[in-house]
């Protein structure tokens, strides 16, 4: 027994040591509370070049955003580390590159990384979502088991930028089909951000048309089964390749 646990301490040191050195901001987000960061609230973190007198709409703006994804499937169970970055600096360090706001998720704790200066209401629930549907599938089933174009779709639900409005019923039916061959990262993201801008409005038409049939408040127990060991396609009736 002595030694299994040490061959699995040994393990979780090495994934945790490769993750660190491929992506150095999984590090630094793992060791957020150490860092110079504001512990604002549990679980939330926020750059110290951000005043303390914004602290307040910060947190406000989480809880609406929790509460449009509570509005739409449900509930919000979800408890990802939240880091809200106000330079550039910190901005890059954390992940963000050129992106206003991401989810990431580690075998051992997920995180939503904001960016203070570019963030609203539909980028937070956006990335809030992606979290809760980790939450309901773990790290190993959301990973091997939910295509991309679905994970983005379901997100675009609760994010509401008038560039990604669409409605299903108008939508073009080839443009929902193509979408849904775009089932790993590398797929669905492009050097083209026009694009990526096709392939979130068809992801959401997609999910959008799915959730017609199924109804939102079916989304969490159907993920379950996933979970459980069913495939995504029998779940959802779907026999395009996913």
């Amino acid at each position: 027994m002595k030694k299994l646990t040490i061959i699995g301490v040994g393990f979780v040191v090495l994934v945790f040591a490769g993750a660190a050195f491929a992506y150095p901001h999984v590090f630094f987000l793992s060791t957020i509370k150490h860092s110079n960061f504001n512990s604002a609230s549990q679980n939330i973190y926020i750059d110290p070049n951000i005043g303390e007198s914004e602290h307040k709409n910060i947190l406000a703006l989480l809880d609406n955003s929790k509460e449009r994804i509570i509005n739409k499937y449900g509930e919000f169970t979800a408890t990802p580390v939240i880091v809200v970055t106000g330079t550039l600096e910190n901005a890059k360090k954390y992940g963000l590159e050129a992106f206003p706001g991401r989810a990431f998720a580690a075998p051992w704790e997920q995180y939503v990384v904001i960016n203070y200066q570019t963030h609203d209401i539909n980028l937070l629930a956006h990335e809030l979502m992606h979290a809760q549907v980790r939450k309901v599938l773990g790290y190993w089933a959301y990973l091997t088991k939910i295509p991309t174009w679905f994970d983005e779709g379901v997100a675009m639900q609760v994010d509401f930028r008038e560039r990604y409005q669409v409605d299903y019923k108008s939508f073009s039916q080839e443009e929902i089909s193509r979408v849904k061959t775009l089932s790993s990262p590398t797929t669905f993201w492009t050097n083209s951000r026009e694009q990526n801008l096709k392939n979130y409005r068809a992801a959401k038409a997609a999910v959008q048309k799915m959730l017609s049939i199924y109804q939102p408040e079916k989304l969490y127990p159907m993920l379950l089964r996933i979970k459980q060991g069913e495939n995504f396609n029998n779940v959802f009736n779907l026999t395009t390749k996913s």
